[in-house]
């Protein structure tokens, strides 16, 4: 704590709880070898042909034409020659578990607000809407648990691209958390944004959705609280 933080009441602090309604995908790139143990390790194959039939078909599904007799060379040698891509993404961990970063929540209610509100000025200073809740608004604590150790599983998106080297395969493997709930505190400087506001921020974010692959629909989510903590019983 300051040593100011007992003598002014600056903030005005709102304690959020957030359900999904599908899956939270993560979106820190990791070391594919970490995804692949854990792939491994939840499947449970040991059986060497069986994970060569398994490496079989998912260079099939990935669009390369491979024998049904290849071996573990072969299949080598044809991911090199189309030179395919492999993305892995995740969540980053700490002692308590995987968590969130309270970053990704402050900038999905930066986007939000300039969707809904680009153009008009806030307070006094007359600011964007974005900047003026840039300024005043801070999400703690800084890693927000999802309260499990270990991803609940791994999404495989399979598409292609093509660029000057030709069309491409891309493999990416992303870790998810199953409607996970994650709650923290949103705090707010003198109270500056509206509680009408507020509610078209959130009724907005839902939808718009949190974490990667939002594109494709995951992410969303439900706030089912939104409470003014009483000051004093939240350090400030």
């Amino acid at each position: 704590m300051g040593i100011f933080d007992s003598t002014v009441h600056l903030w005005t602090t709102y304690h959020a709880t957030l359900v999904f309604r599908d899956k939270l995908m993560g979106g820190i790139p990791k070391d594919p070898k970490i995804i692949e143990g854990w792939l491994g390790k939840k499947v449970g194959i040991s059986d060497q042909e069986e994970m060569r039939m398994m490496a079989l078909r998912t260079l099939v599904e990935l669009g390369y034409e491979v024998p049904a007799d290849a071996t573990y060379a072969q299949m080598r040698e044809a991911v090199e020659s189309l030179a395919g891509v492999k993305q892995t993404e995740g969540f980053k961990q700490c002692e308590g578990g995987l968590y969130q970063e309270s970053r990704t929540v402050k900038a999905m209610l930066k986007e939000v607000t300039n969707i809904l509100f680009a153009g008009d000025r806030w307070g006094v200073t007359k600011k964007g809407p974005q900047k003026f809740l840039a300024e005043r608004v801070f999400v703690n604590p800084d890693k927000i648990l999802l309260q499990r150790s270990e991803p609940d599983g791994i999404y495989t998106f399979i598409g292609h691209v093509e660029d000057k080297n030709g069309r491409r395969a891309t493999l990416a493997y992303i870790e998810y958390a199953e409607t996970p709930t994650l709650e923290f505190d949103v705090q707010v400087a003198r109270d500056a944004v509206k509680p009408e506001d507020w509610a078209l921020i959130w009724a907005h974010a839902q939808d718009n959705g949190l974490g990667s692959k939002r594109s494709q629909g995951f992410g969303r989510f439900d706030i089912e609280g939104w409470e003014e903590v009483p000051y004093g019983h939240c350090g400030h």
